[in-house]
Parts: C-alpha cells; sequence; structure tokens
C-alpha cells in the first residue's frame, strides 16, 4: 500500500476548506465551542458546518452531509459521537477528502469494543489515503492559516515554535502559558490515540517545516520506536527537537495507558533513544517552553565557558554553584576585561567572574559591563541577574497606593524605560558578540518588553537560566559530533 500521503501533512496544516461535522447551536457542545474558536480566530479559508437537522449555525449555512458540499474539501473535523465516526469518514473517503481530525473519546482507550471501532476508523482512512488526527484528540492549531481547531479557547500567537503532544490537555495548557509569556508557534497537534498518524509523523513535517525553528514533543509511548529514532535524528541535524517524556514510573505508565492507550516503555530505553538522535531532554514541561523559546531566539554557546553578571553578590554565588553542578565552566575574566570594569565600578566590586556590580544604580554602566563581560575571549553565554525587572515590584506596590505622588509615578516610569533601553541593548550585544545572554528578573510576575529588535528571554531563577545553557552547550556538542557546523 502506498503511504507517501502520511508524509504530507499539508492539507491537514494548511486546508483551504474544512468540513466540520457534527456543529451545533448548542454553546454546551464541543460542536458549538470548537467551531466558534476556529471561527474567532479568523480561519484563512471556507468553513462548511455539517448537521442534517440545521439550516444555519453560528452565521453559517449548514449542510446535510459532507457529500453536499461543492468542490474540494482539504480538511474534515468530527466531533460527533465515536459510534458515527467510520461512516462519516466513509463519506469522506467518497468525497476525497484529504485529511480528518477526530475529536472523541470512546475508542482504544476504552476497552476492546472501543478498539475495534479505532481499529475500522483506521482501516478507512488507511484505504484512502486520509491523514487522520486522533481519535480522542483536543485538535491542531495553525499559525500559518490561523486555525484554531482546538476544544479549549487558547490562542497563541503565530511564531517558530511547533509542537505535538500525546495528552491534548498538557500540550494546550503549555501553549496557553507560551501565549502569557508571548511564546509563538507555527504548529500543534494533539495526536491521540494515533490511530493513523503517529507522533513521528508530525515531528517529520514540522522538522521540514520552513516557518518553524525548534520543534516540541511531549511523549508517553512510542509503537515504532525505530521510526521515531530514524526520523528525530533528521530532524535534529536541521533544528532542535525538545522532549519532555511522561510515564517514566510505574504509576505514570498505568496512567498513560488509561487516557491515551499508549505503550510507555521503559525509562532507559527513551534515554537511550534521546542521547542517539540528539534530542533535548526536558525534566519538566515548563522546561521544555524555557528550553524552546530560548533556542528559538539566541545563537548556540561555542564552549561551556559562562560569564555571570549579578545586581548583589549572593545570586552570583547561588549562580555558579549551578553552573558547576551543570558542567558549565564560570570561565575567569581576561586582565583585559578586569581593567575595562575597574573603570566602570567601584574598587570593592569582585574583581572577577561573576561580577558583582555591588549594588550600583547606574544602569548604563550595567551594560557597559555586560559587553565587557561578553567581549572577553574566555566567555562564549552570560547570564545577567536582577539587572532588569526593577519596576515590576514597586508597580505591584503602587496598585495598593490611593492615588501615587507624581514624583513616585514619574520614577516608576523612569525605572521601565531603563528596562526596556537594558533590553533592548542586550539584544544588540547578542546580535554584535553571536553569542547567548540570558536575564533573570527574579520576578515571577515579570514579562520582557517587545523592542526594535524583538523581545529578550528572561526567565525567573538562576537554575532555568544556567539549564538552558547547559542543554543549549550539549547540542551544539551533538551536532559537531555528526560534523554539523551551526
Amino acid at each position: 500500500m502506498n503511504t507517501e500521503w502520511r508524509e504530507d501533512l499539508g492539507p491537514l496544516f494548511q486546508p483551504e476548506t474544512i468540513a466540520f461535522i457534527g456543529a451545533s447551536k448548542s454553546i454546551s457542545k464541543w460542536g458549538n465551542i470548537i467551531l466558534s474558536n476556529i471561527l474567532i480566530g479568523e480561519f484563512k479559508g471556507v468553513v462548511h458546518p455539517i448537521n442534517p437537522k440545521e439550516e444555519w449555525i453560528l452565521g453559517l449555512k449548514v449542510h446535510r452531509s459532507v457529500l453536499d458540499i461543492e468542490g474540494p474539501v482539504d480538511l474534515a473535523m468530527i466531533v460527533t459521537p465515536a459510534k458515527l465516526a467510520p461512516d462519516i469518514l466513509k463519506d469522506c473517503a467518497k468525497k476525497g477528502v484529504k485529511s480528518a481530525i477526530v475529536v472523541p473519546g470512546g475508542f482504544s482507550e476504552e476497552g476492546e469494543a472501543g478498539a475495534a471501532l479505532e481499529k475500522e476508523l483506521a482501516r478507512v482512512a488507511e484505504a484512502a489515503g486520509i491523514r487522520l488526527v486522533g481519535p480522542n484528540t483536543m485538535g491542531i492549531f495553525s499559525g500559518k492559516k490561523s486555525l484554531y481547531a482546538l476544544m479549549p479557547p487558547v490562542r497563541p500567537k503565530p511564531g517558530p515554535v511547533a509542537f505535538v503532544a500525546q495528552s491534548g490537555n498538557l500540550g494546550t495548557q503549555l501553549m496557553s502559558i507560551g501565549q502569557e509569556h508571548e511564546i509563538g508557534f507555527s504548529g500543534f497537534a494533539a495526536s491521540g490515540n494515533e490511530a493513523v498518524l503517529h507522533c513521528e509523523d508530525y515531528l517529520r513535517y514540522f522538522g521540514e517545516d520552513p516557518d518553524t525553528k525548534v520543534v516540541m514533543a511531549y511523549i508517553e509511548g512510542l509503537d515504532n520506536g525505530r521510526s521515531f529514532i530514524d526520523i528525530a535524528k533528521k530532524v535534529s541535524r536541521e533544528k532542535p527537537l525538545v522532549v519532555f517524556k511522561g510515564g517514566i514510573t510505574a504509576a505514570g505508565m498505568k496512567a498513560a495507558s488509561s487516557h491515551t492507550g499508549a505503550l510507555a516503555g521503559s525509562e532507559e530505553i527513551f534515554n537511550a533513544a534521546f542521547r542517539q538522535t540528539g534530542a533535548i531532554r526536558a525534566a519538566n514541561p515548563k522546561q521544555m517552553l524555557d528550553l524552546a523559546w530560548a533556542l528559538s531566539e539566541l545563537p548556540l554557546p561555542r564552549t561551556n565557558r559562562v560569564g555571570v553578571l549579578t545586581w548583589g553578590g549572593g545570586w552570583g554565588v547561588v549562580t555558579a554553584d549551578c553552573c558547576e553542578k551543570a558542567g558549565l565552566e564560570v570561565a575567569p575574566l581576561s586582565k583585559k576585561t578586569i581593567e575595562k570594569i575597574d573603570k566602570l565600578l567601584p574598587p570593592y566590586w569582585s574583581r572577577g567572574n561573576p561580577i558583582d556590580l555591588v549594588g550600583t544604580l547606574d544602569r548604563h554602566n550595567h551594560i557597559a559591563c555586560l559587553e565587557a563581560l561578553i567581549a572577553d575571549e574566555n566567555v562564549d553565554s552570560a547570564i545577567v541577574l536582577g539587572v532588569v525587572g526593577g519596576a515590576t515590584l514597586i508597580t505591584a506596590q503602587m496598585e495598593t497606593m490611593q492615588g501615587a505622588p507624581a514624583a513616585v509615578t514619574a520614577f516608576v516610569e523612569a525605572f521601565e524605560q531603563m528596562d526596556r533601553m537594558i533590553e533592548e541593548k542586550m539584544l544588540e550585544l547578542i546580535d554584535k558578540y553571536n553569542k547567548p545572554i540570558i536575564g533573570v528578573a527574579l520576578y515571577e510576575s515579570y514579562r520582557p518588553y517587545k523592542t526594535g529588535k524583538g523581545r529578550m528571554i528572561v526567565l525567573q531563577e538562576p537554575h532555568k537560566a544556567v539549564n538552558v545553557l547547559e542543554q543549549m552547550f550539549k547540542y551544539r556538542q551533538y551536532l559537531e559530533s555528526i560534523g554539523v557546523e551551526r
């Protein structure tokens, strides 16, 4: 059987026409909620609702069947009860529909009867060459087509990160967190039970997608480990692949099997597979986002030598400890760098790495010290602690005041302007020296500003910045080991 159609997911992620089967007028049903998400998201295409009992839904003319639609249909989204899905998919096959998303559960995750239903669904799809997502899925997102075919009202902005998740709940929640931090996504797929399309099929597509710089994957289990390894190797040669593996304990494996029917496999096997493919393993879901964000925006460090700039000494000590534990070298400063900083800071500064700014308030000197640090030939990356985010705490405190004095308001505005200036200067230094710089704000509520050059990578804790640089350097080492220059 010809299976080349599995490798072209364009009709799924770049459809021109969608048949929405199971559309509903009831705001409490997925047939209304998901259709609303698609319409609110301003999908760049045409949507045809399907419901044999209605004439109009959400202002759109309704068809009785997919067979009644004039012209080609690229994608069918099926939100009917599970038992109806195989016959609906047969109509889709007759119509020549190229891809389909089967949202409802009630398949292999629910025992033998559901597994038989899923097998029939897969048989119909594979015979017709229909690229089938699910069943038991929360849907997909496509940045290029502004397609929010999702159960929850998540609205990530388009961007360079693609994501495939074997848990729709976890996947959409992570995209929501990414949305809050303004991390942009090129595409997302909740792979569900993977009756036809599997995790590695999405990885292949995103790996070849020119709009994607980094690929994320949440994996619980794999049916075809060899296929995953082969595809992950290809992806990692071209762009970073960041993976978080769920189901690493007996309890986790049991939970994974119960909600998607996945075979979780052993921790040792997955560790070996990730090492072999160059996949970057995240320790937790939020760390996966941090890694993807940094890898999509920053150059890779050339070596493990790190410079640390801190507004106060204690955080510098903590960060130095984290670096050493992670195998990163807190590099000695050159004599030339020390002489430069001697002219910028009081004589009692640390005179070494980490550079302690000893509480000085001259923000222009902060940037001058950072440039001296990142320009040092012994330093190939930098972590900047507490230099940005100073206005955040003051702003929060002002919100509790009844009419803040004009002088206080002016002070906060000046602080915010300096934060913007510093972030813009950091971005300029990254471009100038082609070395990664990560800010640490030390305030959970801080969000980096948008500047003319984009947004600075600013995390909330030193160990998060250290982990990101550690994994970026290990990825550099992997690329060098296979002869790829980046």
